[in-house]
């Protein structure tokens, strides 16, 4: 009897040795002995179908690899997402689908749960903020009723772990279900979307930042060693910053819309608190951005928060304010020297571009159109994929076109406007709708091919409109 217990109990104990999952509480992540050899051709089952697409074959062998040796490559999560994802989209029994769907929110769960262990064997940069950004996005996309609240959970820890390394895609749905949470629940969710607009707004702006820096970096080293691959890096981020700027666009518009706070909402909420926070830089600092990103430059409560954050540490975003506030009060002089400090002051290419192109049109409002432009200039110094710069110096020409004694010539400054509007939209998919409109509008101020040709130029010559502008351009 004794000794019948003892071999159902070693029996058991060596169950549970081979059931074992490998790599966790030793170093064999591939399995010892007759073990290794089975993960190893599993990892190349796995591989071959999923490069050969075929992810029901691929299936079976990374599901073993998955169970048993998690650890063994990040290949196992790489290959997985493929294989769930291939099989859901082909599935149409929506029972399996749903598990298919459950066993990939599984798979990043688990590759968070192993993080620590992943990342020892591999050179790229894994992170439980940016596994679990995919998360979401998924959960939003293959989930069936996908909670409201749920979603938000994941992609708020998510941009909150990353910050301004958080995938631009995670940041940008980050606020939409924020927005749509507030609509749901507005008095429980109200100071907390404003929260999720300042920090969505400062972290895509870090991602801007960053595409520029890879953009100037391989556009430098290309020009340095004419290196193709350069050429193909920088090609790479300026697409990317495209879409980026796309998702700041998206940020912007799903706060505005979800209607947490309008202009004179805010300067309702704000001024007297302002007033009570005035030695608070923290408080201030935080009015200041919701109310700058917003467009609310011309509220009290903005130019007062302003004014205060000044006095006790000066940053681009407080001079910015009181130069509003000097510009409101007819000082335009003031309120420039304060503009200037404030991208002096600011250390973001990105705002830093965006206050120059501010100024500049304050300038082109004030009737200085060359003034106006030397600001554009510098915006698009230091942010070439910022199209508004541009259409400003469109707007700058075509309010002065006047350099020559004969009209037609005058005219032909509007083919300098149209190229600026060209450039406009060839560098910043953002504005192209306005770019649009505006090039409709001066393509009638352009003159007539017979009036041009009998001043000897046609089709296709270059032309200099002289003047301040100084430009070279093409009849059209």
């Amino acid at each position: 009897m004794k000794k019948s217990i003892f071999v159902l109990l070693f029996a058991i104990a060596s169950l549970g040795a081979s059931a074992q999952i490998n790599g966790i509480d030793n170093d064999n992540r591939f399995g010892t002995g007759q073990d290794s050899i089975n993960c190893l051709e599993k990892i190349t089952i796995c591989d071959i179908n999923v490069q050969n697409k075929d992810f029901a074959t691929a299936y079976e062998a990374w599901k073993e690899l998955f169970t048993t040796y998690p650890v063994a490559r990040v290949s196992i999560y790489t290959n997985g997402e493929k294989i769930l994802k291939g099989l859901i989209s082909k599935e149409t029994d929506d029972q399996k689908k749903l598990g298919y769907v459950n066993e990939l929110m599984a798979l990043y769960d688990q590759q968070i749960k192993y993080i620590d262990k992943l990342q020892q064997i591999t050179k790229s940069q894994l992170s439980a903020g940016k596994i679990l950004g995919k998360k979401a996005l998924d959960y939003m996309q293959f989930v069936p009723k996908a909670s409201v609240d749920e979603a938000y959970d994941m992609l708020s820890k998510s941009v909150n772990m990353e910050k301004g390394l958080s995938e631009y895609r995670v940041t940008q749905n980050f606020m939409k279900i924020s927005a749509m949470k507030y609509k749901n629940d507005p008095a429980g969710h109200g100071e907390q979307v404003i929260q999720d607009y300042l920090d969505a707004s400062v972290y895509i702006v870090e991602v801007l930042d960053k595409y520029n820096e890879r953009i100037e970096f391989y556009t430098n080293r290309y020009n340095e060693v004419k290196n193709p691959k350069d050429s193909i890096q920088a090609g790479v981020y300026s697409k990317a910053i495209d879409a980026a700027r796309i998702g700041r666009t998206n940020i912007d518009g799903y706060f505005i819309n979800c209607g947490a706070a309008k202009c004179e909402d805010l300067q309702t909420i704000y001024e007297p608190k302002v007033e009570e926070n005035k030695d608070n830089i923290e408080y201030l600092n935080k009015v200041i951005s919701l109310m700058s990103m917003l467009k609310c430059t011309e509220q009290e409560a903005y130019m007062k928060a302003a004014e205060y954050a000044l006095a006790i540490n000066p940053t681009a975003k407080a001079a910015m304010g009181c130069g509003y506030r000097y510009f409101k009060k007819g000082e335009i002089d003031k309120a420039m020297e304060f503009f200037d400090q404030a991208i002096e002051l600011e250390t973001s290419a990105t705002n830093k571009a965006e206050m120059c192109y501010k100024v500049g049109a304050i300038y082109l409002h004030l009737k200085k159109a060359s003034k106006a432009r030397e600001y554009a200039r510098k915006a698009i110094s230091l942010n070439s994929k910022y199209g508004d710069p541009y259409i400003l110096i469109a707007q700058c020409y075509a309010s002065a076109p006047d350099w020559h004694n004969d009209h037609v010539f005058n005219q032909c400054t509007f083919y300098a406007v149209i190229d600026k509007l060209q450039r406009a939209m060839a560098v910043d998919p953002t504005v192209k709708e306005e770019a649009s409109k505006l090039i409709s509008q001066y393509n009638k101020h352009l003159p007539a091919s017979e009036d041009i040709f009998m001043r000897g130029y046609s089709k296709g010559k270059s032309i200099t409109i002289g003047g301040w502008i100084n430009e070279t351009t093409t009849v059209r």
